[in-house]
């Protein structure tokens, strides 16, 4: 089977690509010949050929715009016009190929439509995510109503009920977000929370909140956190927010603003700045609070919830397959008085998370066997002049 990959960051680092390429190892250990055409790729990955698209320049907001164009002049000339051999399966991160096989879904911006028309626009910030976000809906109707995808993958039942409306007649399976078992668990938790409290200097008695987040901190909910964490703390002094992840000078224009809304953050917030560690500094921290406006399955809740954090989470897309209300979290309200009693719960010990059965989620291996499967469906699905092959299996990793 020869499988080709149309992301521009096929990364480790990418949150959309992380669970492909965790898999992709393992499928190529079963046989499957694998192609990506991208921007970035890191290096040492089970990819026999990577064909990097031109980039003129950093294009941070319309960047997937241009590499959806990119590609699909690539795919059009190679397929259509040169009558090149085309891959058994091509996949792609929804929206940048319409004729492709197999296409992941990561988000919904049918979802972040409405979460921006209630929130209103108050800057011009704000204003630019609402153009691109229905620049983003213009092209998420586009590809629904034209793609040639024998199957959709969302990452939640909730971003699959948002593509249905638009196109019932299309096939659409469920594949979450997969974490890594040997980072996140609660004895890595364990073992490292001394020295990440420390590092971080929090006394013993603080009460420590985690949001984390590498941007779209105004979605994420992070105002409406430290909101929050500014109330409760009038009642419990002792509560901390810990934000892990961000770039410098996004987190520079957040602290900014926090200067104005609280100046005396400083004695309760702590920012870690972009990490590789994320898990470790989960270690510091009682519980991890996300009142995120708008996702799809975010993966850093499945994190969270892996290393033994109680989820404090709004009612967005994917928390429905997370969260159980009063067992291992609780549900939030977009109201910072309403999360402050809730947190106060939590702090006072009026509230405390049951011991539970995990989440099915899928970890690493059970990701890649998963991927694989689809595979093999997209495969059978159209003739081939030679059949499967029998090592088609993939192994446990």
């Amino acid at each position: 089977m020869k499988l080709l990959i149309i992301d521009p960051n096929v990364s480790h680092s990418s949150p959309s690509m992380k669970g492909v390429v965790r898999s992709l190892a393992q499928l190529r250990a079963a046989g499957v010949e694998i192609e990506a055409w991208c921007w970035h790729c890191d290096s040492g990955l089970a990819i026999q050929k990577v064909d990097k698209l031109p980039r003129l320049g950093n294009l941070p907001l319309l960047g997937g715009f241009a590499f959806s164009w990119l590609a699909r002049i690539r795919s059009w000339w190679r397929f259509k016009v040169r009558k090149l051999e085309r891959p058994d399966i091509i996949f792609t991160i929804a929206w940048y190929v319409p004729n492709c096989d197999l296409a992941l879904v990561q988000f919904s911006p049918f979802d972040w439509e409405k979460r921006q028309r209630a929130l209103g626009m108050k800057s011009i910030r704000d204003v630019v995510e609402r153009l691109v976000n229905l620049f983003s809906l213009f092209q998420a109707n586009r590809f629904l109503k034209k793609t040639s995808a024998r199957a959709m993958l969302c990452v939640s039942e909730s971003v699959r009920d948002d593509l249905r409306a638009v196109n019932p007649h299309l096939n659409y399976q469920l594949l979450p977000n997969s974490y890594d078992p040997v980072r996140f668990n609660i004895a890595s938790r364990a073992e490292h929370r001394e020295a990440m409290r420390t590092q971080h200097e929090f006394c013993p008695d603080n009460v420590v909140f985690a949001f984390a987040s590498a941007g779209h901190y105004r979605r994420k909910g992070f105002f409406l956190a430290v909101e929050a964490l500014s109330i409760l703390r009038t009642r419990y002094p002792q509560a901390r927010l810990l934000v892990i992840g961000g770039r410098d000078k996004r987190l520079a224009a957040l602290q900014r603003k926090l200067d104005e809304l609280h100046p005396d953050w400083h004695e309760w917030i702590t920012f870690t700045g972009m990490v590789n560690d994320v898990e470790k500094h989960f270690a510091a921290s009682e519980a991890l609070l996300f009142p995120s406006y708008s996702e799809a399955f975010a993966l850093v809740e499945v994190e969270a919830e892996a290393c033994g954090l109680p989820l404090f989470l709004t009612r967005h897309h994917g928390s429905e397959m997370i969260l159980r209300d009063g067992v291992n979290g609780r549900f939030l309200e977009f109201n910072s008085r309403q999360i402050a009693e809730v947190l106060a719960e939590f702090v006072s010990g009026a509230w405390k998370p049951t011991e539970a059965k995990p989440i099915p989620v899928l970890d690493s291996g059970a990701y890649a066997e998963k991927f694989a499967e689809f595979l093999i469906n997209c495969y059978k699905q159209a003739p081939h002049e030679t059949p499967l092959s029998p090592a088609m299996a993939i192994p446990r990793a």
